[in-house]
C-alpha cells in the first residue's frame, strides 16, 4: 500500500465522539483561560514597553520622520492593545452555555484572533515602522543608534512575517483541538 492510500484511509475512518467528564471540561477550560491571561499580560507589557520607548524617541530625536513614525507606532500599539482585549481576551462563561459549548466558543474566538492577527496585530504597526525606518535611512547620521540599509529593513520585515506565520500555526493548532471535540454537545459530557 502506498502512503497516500494509507493516509486517506486513516483520515476517513469514523471515530466515536470523545466523551469528557464535567471535571475534565472545567480543567481544560481553566488551562485555556490561564494561557490566554498569561499571553495577554505579556502582550500588554510589551505594548507598554513599546509605547514608553517610542514616546521617548518623539522627544529625543529632532528628525520629523522619526518623530512622526514614533507617534504612529505608539498609535498602532494602542490599537493592538485594544484589539487584543476585544478579540482575544478570555470571556466568562454565560450561565446558559454548557461546559463543552463554552469551551468550543473560546477555542473559536482564539482561533479567529490568531487567524486574523496579520490585520489587527501587524498591520497597525507597518505605517509607523516604515516612516520611522525612512527617517533612520535619510535623517539619522550613519553613526546613529539604529542599523541601516536593506539588511536591517529586511530583518524587520522577516520579524513581521514570522509573527504572521506563528499566529497562523497557532490558529491551525486550535482548529485541530476543535476538530477533536464532539459535534453534539449533549453527547460530549458524561
Amino acid at each position: 500500500m502506498n502512503d497516500d492510500l494509507l493516509k486517506s484511509a486513516w483520515k476517513s475512518q469514523d471515530l466515536p465522539p470523545a466523551v469528557f467528564s464535567v471535571d475534565q471540561l472545567h480543567s481544560v477550560a481553566r488551562k485555556l483561560d490561564r494561557r490566554i491571561r498569561v499571553r495577554n499580560t505579556l502582550e500588554y507589557a510589551a505594548c507598554l514597553l513599546v509605547v514608553v520607548c517610542f514616546a521617548r524617541f518623539t522627544v529625543v530625536f529632532p528628525y520629523p520622520l522619526m518623530r512622526l513614525g514614533s507617534a504612529m507606532i505608539i498609535i498602532g500599539t494602542l490599537i493592538i492593545a485594544w484589539q487584543l482585549h476585544v478579540r482575544a481576551s478570555s470571556q466568562s462563561a454565560p450561565r446558559e452555555l454548557a461546559g463543552l459549548e463554552y469551551h468550543r466558543r473560546q477555542l473559536v474566538r482564539q482561533r479567529e484572533a490568531l487567524r486574523t492577527a496579520w490585520l489587527w496585530y501587524v498591520a497597525p504597526l507597518v505605517p509607523g515602522v516604515v516612516l520611522f525606518r525612512w527617517g533612520v535611512e535619510i535623517e539619522l547620521d550613519a553613526n546613529g543608534p539604529f542599523a541601516r540599509g536593506m539588511g536591517a529593513n529586511m530583518a524587520i520585515a522577516a520579524v513581521f512575517f514570522a509573527i504572521i506565520l506563528f499566529n497562523l500555526h497557532g490558529a491551525r493548532r486550535l482548529q485541530r483541538q476543535l476538530d477533536r471535540l464532539p459535534r453534539d454537545t449533549d453527547n460530549g459530557t458524561s
